[in-house]
């Protein structure tokens, strides 16, 4: 069978993580199982054991060592860090959202960083789960498997990536794991992934894209800052991007 990433004919794993069980962790029950909400219907929930993976997509040399080796340090360097004091700044977020703070990450390597998140974006496009449906990249498919497989991560706005921290004080379902979200633009093409309240965002076309691109992207100054949004700001927020059209259909209460 042919592997996604290297194409070469070879045994493929049994099971591939799509989306790293450490982005989530936190979310599942005790149990061990991941809660899946469907946002067509809010009501509707599914209990995951495994999380999202997949069987006979990836070889074992593309899963563990290339993968792998990206997972391993966004898992030590991004998601792992225990405090501000270990080289995680709060600042104030400048520009046009001077106003909204943020989390700073310097020395990220951000070869390794840029990758890990395409990584994530790639994989959801190769995936047969419904959940991920909305992630269709067309050619540049192809483009960013080359990147992961050769280790390049291209020039600061090659599909760049920002996250953001959605802080709702429970009034959304914030602490969640939502289905991809395709959002066009003024002619431009971006994804919104929604996990356990950071949401991601993916530029795609470089034709009008937002500004918010410009701000918070990982650098090859190996500077990364996370957004945080918080009260009524974090629920517009979640409701223009993920939630808007659901919760007019809905008459759930948060």
């Amino acid at each position: 069978m042919i592997c996604q990433l290297c194409l070469q004919d070879t045994t493929l794993l049994k099971r591939s993580h799509i989306v790293p069980r450490f982005m989530y962790k936190s979310l599942l029950e005790k149990d061990r199982k991941l809660v899946n909400v469907n946002l067509n219907n809010l009501q509707q929930k599914k209990y995951m054991q495994t999380g999202y993976t997949e069987a006979n997509l990836l070889c074992a040399e593309c899963d563990n060592e290339i993968l792998g080796s990206l997972e391993r340090f966004a898992s030590n360097h991004i998601y792992m860090q225990p405090s501000v004091n270990s080289g995680v700044t709060r600042v104030n977020y400048g520009g046009n959202h001077e106003h909204i703070p943020y989390i700073r990450y310097e020395n990220l390597d951000y070869v390794q960083t840029k990758l890990f998140f395409l990584s994530i974006l790639w994989r959801c496009h190769i995936s047969k789960n419904i959940f991920f449906s909305e992630v269709n990249l067309g050619f540049h498919s192809d483009i960013i498997r080359k990147m992961i497989l050769e280790s390049n991560p291209g020039k600061d706005d090659d599909y760049e990536v920002i996250l953001i921290l959605i802080e709702t004080d429970n009034a959304r379902p914030s602490k969640s794991v939502i289905d991809p979200s395709k959002i066009k633009k003024n002619g431009n093409t971006f994804y919104v992934f929604h996990i356990n309240e950071i949401m991601y965002h993916f530029n795609i076309s470089k034709h009008n894209k937002l500004d918010l691109f410009t701000k918070g992207s990982i650098r090859r100054d190996n500077i990364m800052d996370i957004a945080i949004l918080k009260g009524m700001e974090a629920r517009n927020y979640f409701d223009l991007y993920l939630g808007q059209k659901i919760l007019m259909k809905s008459n759930i209460q948060y």
